[in-house]
C-alpha cells in the first residue's frame, strides 16, 4: 500500500526531539540492539550540521527520517527510519528519492550506506532500490556491515 508522502529538509532544533523519538522507535526492534538507541539530541544536532536531515510526513503525521552527509564524492545515508506501523507504504522510497535529489544538488555521483550483515532484509530492500554491495567492514564493538552504493545516472544532454 502506498500513501501520499511529503519529504522536506528538517528545519532545525524544534524537530530534533521528534526525529530522535522516531529513530528510537524504528531501531528499537533490532537484534542485537542498534547503537541508534544510545543517540541523544546532541547526536541529532551533529548530524544536522553534517548534512541534510530529511523528514517525511503522511496524512499530517511525522512518519520517517533520513540523515545524509557528503562523503567520498557521494551522499552517505544513515539511520533511515520509518514508523513501524507505516512501513511498506512508500515512505522509505520517498526518502530515497529525496536523498537522490539532494545528492544531485550537491554534485554527488552516488548514494552510499551501510547495512548490518545480520539484517539481510535491509540489504534486500536496498538492492531492490538499486544499491549494490561494494565492500564489508566492522567498527570496534559493533556488528559487521556491508557497504552499499547506488551510482546516480547522469542526465541526458
Amino acid at each position: 500500500m502506498s500513501t501520499a508522502v511529503a519529504v522536506s529538509r528538517c528545519a532545525g532544533a524544534a524537530q530534533f526531539a521528534a526525529i530522535l523519538a522516531l529513530v528510537h522507535e524504528a531501531f528499537g526492534r533490532l537484534t542485537p540492539p542498534s547503537g541508534a538507541l544510545n543517540e541523544t539530541l546532541d547526536d541529532v544536532a551533529a548530524r544536522f550540521k553534517a548534512g541534510p536531515v530529511l523528514i517525511a510526513e503522511a496524512d499530517g503525521a511525522f512518519v520517517g527520517s533520513l540523515y545524509c552527509a557528503p562523503k567520498g564524492g557521494g551522499l552517505y545515508l544513515t539511520r533511515m527510519a520509518v514508523r513501524p506501523d507505516r512501513q511498506k507504504q512508500g515512505i522509505g522510497r520517498a526518502l530515497l528519492m529525496a536523498a537522490e535529489a539532494e545528492a544531485r544538488a550537491l554534485g554527488a555521483q552516488k548514494l552510499t550506506l551501510r547495512v548490518r550483515v545480520n539484517l539481510p532484509e535491509n540489504r534486500s530492500y536496498f538492492e531492490r532500490a538499486g544499491f549494490r554491495v561494494t565492500g564489508q567492514g566492522q567498527d570496534p564493538g559493533r556488528p559487521p556491515y556491508e557497504a552499499m552504493e547506488r551510482r546516480l545516472a547522469t542526465p541526458a544532454s
